[in-house]
């Protein structure tokens, strides 16, 4: 088949042989890749500049012309044509970013995130980072999840008296100040 030259195969394609073009498309895309590249692109625009001029190679089927039998003249030209657009694309582009006006100052998103950081949700976190781990568990399901005591007290397997109990001390300890806080449960004064 390598024997037919580029005019016979493209006769096959406008005939409706798929094929045919798969046979085109292997015989040329290694060079028009290569002078996709050699005019300056990255690789990965080389490639996609090479499936735009088979795109193109596709949409003028009808009329692209041939050197003594071969597409790769007509291709290289194209491939030519196509990056000149790609660059005049990419600087166009450029040019309307530069154009746009700057944003404005942004707030970094940590520091509102640390701004609404309350002493109240520190302390919340100090005290629960001592507590115990039944206990942690009793208050974030309570207050985090929305269970009944009773609810969260059978969960983590304990009366709901004593879970009562377990979050009253918590919210004794939340209530205390940071030093009074350092003298409770577990520590000694």
């Amino acid at each position: 088949m390598d024997a037919v030259d580029d005019r016979g195969v493209w006769l096959r394609v406008l005939d409706g042989d798929a094929d045919a073009f798969g046979v085109v498309w292997d015989r040329h895309r290694d060079r028009v890749f290569r002078r996709a590249l050699s005019a300056g692109n990255s690789p990965t625009d080389a490639e996609d500049l090479t499936a735009m001029v088979f795109l193109e190679l596709w949409r003028k089927r009808s009329s692209v012309r041939f050197v003594d039998g071969s597409l790769l003249p007509w291709l290289l030209v194209t491939t030519q044509n196509v990056h000149l657009n790609a660059s005049r694309a990419r600087r166009r582009h450029r040019r309307f970013l530069e154009r746009l006006p700057h944003p404005e100052h942004a707030p970094d998103p940590a520091e509102l995130v640390a701004e609404k950081d309350s002493s109240r949700a520190r302390r919340v976190r100090e005290v629960l980072s001592t507590a115990r781990e039944q206990d942690r568990h009793l208050a974030v399901l309570t207050t985090l999840e929305g269970f009944t005591i009773r609810e969260a007290a059978e969960a983590i397997g304990i009366s709901e008296s004593a879970a009562k109990m377990r979050l009253s001390r918590l919210r004794a300890r939340l209530s205390q100040t940071p030093h009074d806080l350092s003298t409770t449960e577990g520590s000694t004064p």
